[in-house]
């Protein structure tokens, strides 16, 4: 006999999105670039127009001086004989505008030293070829569990004559003006670009995992992290603080250039009698200032080495590359960046040696006013349960450890939480909210991304990622990179030890007479006869757990249409919510066709199912 209730299985919950690039905005590259060419017409953007607004919203704002004397030109407007590339992509085709991206173009110069990464983000068969050209070029960024492809036309802000935003060493090269353009489409505007983190583009052009790591805090297990990041075919950057606009482009007695992010490219150990020198390679990726410290090309330490050995690490003469040594390079630096790429990124690449890739797995979230923004623990411990929360299991250690004696094995996680479309949002006067991740103790910060690195003892953790203040509201990516494959599931309202899948349970029986509901909702509402949303709980618990076992997506669908401004809900508000509840359950009764007690239907026909409602 069929349970008396009824229990909702959701299958295929939100993660990372497999397969081929999503069309950006539903403008599919192939079929907008054959329509151009079959009516021999160029293409015009209609979700990026070449108008003020694209430029931004404040200091390059419709009515500012710069914003009034741009022109957009095409290629062929600028120059006789336009080409995307010309001579393969390099360092010398990433030249700043006036614009304070500097973090996007150091990022996209790093990445052409990482042709294949780069062929992803910059797909090949775009040009200006008569057979090929039709005003159209497109581009692929992830974002947020996905990838997209952004489609542009080639109008491009032009004042005095000039690009006014990056453009090349060779003044008819267009591939980084165009892929500038596309990422500001991404994010709503150039402007919106201004300020950031060489990491976050690295994330978005790689799919990567970024996290910063400072210079200044004593680290001994740095330079193994640096070692261990650069068998894993990481991306790493570093750069040096400036304080404002005029340290920018300002060179060190030591040669080096404040406001550049340099790659780190190399880690070499040297053995010199009783001591050990441990030395890092990095490369300027506009080539032009290099280290003339210790170990510079210059130095005469180099003479201690054997003459082989000497040439083997100095062999390469490239303009913008050199050794430092690790001390120096602490010294020198601010930060260092890590964009450890994913397991799609590095398929097809040869096998690196053992311990060296990473298991990877997305989970997706949000923050919502009243239901799961419960705020920073310290400050609003009322609420702070309210946050969503992710079990995690790490079972096995991590390759290199484990056996034999020495210390307990342990496994490395990186755990990194990313607020979404945040920068679109800064037209509207918003900007990336303080966010952080609990599973150890890591502080706030105004940034997209924020990664935690840790070592764990295999074992069951949770993981409870918040935004500073109650009450913000954002939607959010969590991902997880480990050495072995983690287990990671989000907890909704229900404990997981017993295995039991995702559920919400009925028995529909008669409602309880209405007394007993307005006397338990007013002992438990207050003498303003209204409850928040962790109130409401207590008394759906109270009274209808004889009846209905509600997860939190339940809970905000359902609740939020009956919610005042200020997230109370009152008596009548409450009795409506009930009565929608039962006709939810009477109709996921009514699907049951095997009258077994169980539905099972997707996360999209679930929320059909309760807007039908």
């Amino acid at each position: 006999m069929a349970a008396p209730g009824i229990r909702v299985r959701l299958v295929g919950a939100p993660g990372a999105t497999p397969g081929p690039a999503v069309p950006y905005g539903g403008q599919r590259f192939q079929e907008l670039w054959g329509r151009c060419r079959e009516r021999g017409e160029l293409f015009i953007d209609p979700l990026f127009d070449a108008r003020p607004a694209a430029l931004g919203y404040h200091n390059l704002g419709p009515y500012t001086p710069v914003a009034q004397e741009v022109q957009w030109r095409r290629p062929q407007e600028i120059c006789k004989e336009p080409m995307f590339i010309q001579e393969g992509m390099s360092r010398t085709d990433v030249c700043q505008g006036e614009l304070g991206n500097c973090w996007f173009l150091a990022a996209a110069a790093s990445l052409t030293l990482r042709p294949r990464l780069l062929r992803r983000v910059v797909p090949p068969g775009q040009g200006f070829a008569p057979g090929q050209y039709a005003g159209i070029f497109h581009f692929q960024f992830w974002q947020y569990g996905q990838w997209v492809d952004v489609v542009v036309d080639d109008r491009l802000p032009v004042r005095h004559g000039r690009l006014l935003f990056v453009r090349s060493a060779q003044s008819g090269e267009f591939w980084m003006p165009l892929l500038e353009k596309a990422y500001a489409k991404l994010n709503g505007s150039y402007e919106a670009m201004s300020g950031g983190y060489m990491n976050e583009a690295f994330v978005d052009f790689t799919g990567g995992l970024g996290e910063s790591l400072s210079l200044k805090t004593p680290d001994p297990e740095l330079y193994g992290t640096v070692q261990a990041a650069l068998r894993r075919r990481s991306l790493l950057g570093a750069h040096i603080q400036v304080s404002g606009t005029q340290d920018r482009e300002q060179k060190t007695l030591e040669g080096l250039v404040k406001g550049h992010a340099y790659s780190v490219i190399g880690t070499y150990q040297l053995d010199l009698g009783d001591r050990q020198v441990k030395l890092v390679r990095l490369r300027n990726p506009w080539g032009q200032a290099e280290w003339i410290g210790d170990w510079s090309d210059s130095s005469p330490l180099w003479a201690q080495l054997d003459p082989r050995l000497r040439e083997k690490l100095t062999m390469k003469k490239e303009d913008g590359e050199f050794w430092m040594q690790m001390s120096d390079f602490r010294r020198c630096f601010d930060a260092l960046e890590i964009c450890s790429l994913s397991p799609e990124a590095l398929a097809g690449q040869e096998e690196e040696e053992e311990g060296g890739g990473w298991s990877s797995q997305t989970l997706r979230g949000r923050w919502v006013a009243g239901y799961s923004a419960g705020g920073h623990r310290s400050y609003n411990q009322g609420s702070y349960w309210m946050n969503p929360q992710f079990y995690v299991a790490l079972e096995e250690p991590d390759a290199a450890e484990g056996e034999g004696p020495g210390p307990a094995p342990t496994c490395t996680l990186l755990v990194s939480l990313s607020q979404c479309s945040r920068r679109q949002a800064r037209r509207q006067g918003q900007d990336f909210l303080p966010i952080s991740l609990a599973i150890l103790k890591t502080p706030y910060a105004y940034l997209r991304d924020v990664t935690l690195r840790c070592r764990l003892p295999p074992g069951h953790y949770l993981v409870v990622p918040s935004t500073y203040r109650a009450l913000d509201e954002a939607a959010f990516v969590l991902r997880l990179f480990a050495e072995r494959t983690p287990t990671a599931r989000e907890i909704r309202d229900e404990i997981w030890e017993d295995a039991r899948p995702l559920k919400l349970t009925s028995i529909p029986q008669g409602f309880p007479d209405a007394d007993t509901f307005q006397q338990t909702f007013l002992q438990l509402a207050g003498p303003d006869q209204q409850v928040d949303a962790a109130r409401l709980w207590e008394i759906l618990n109270r009274i209808v757990t004889r009846r209905f076992h509600l997860n939190q997506e339940l809970n905000e669908a359902v609740t939020g249409k009956y919610r005042d401004q200020g997230l109370q809900l009152d008596f009548d508000g409450f009795v409506s919510c009930l009565v929608q509840l039962e006709a939810i359950f009477r109709l996921c009764k009514e699907r049951d066709r095997n009258s077994d007690g169980v539905v099972t239907m997707t996360q999209q026909e679930w929320l059909a199912l309760v807007a039908l409602t």
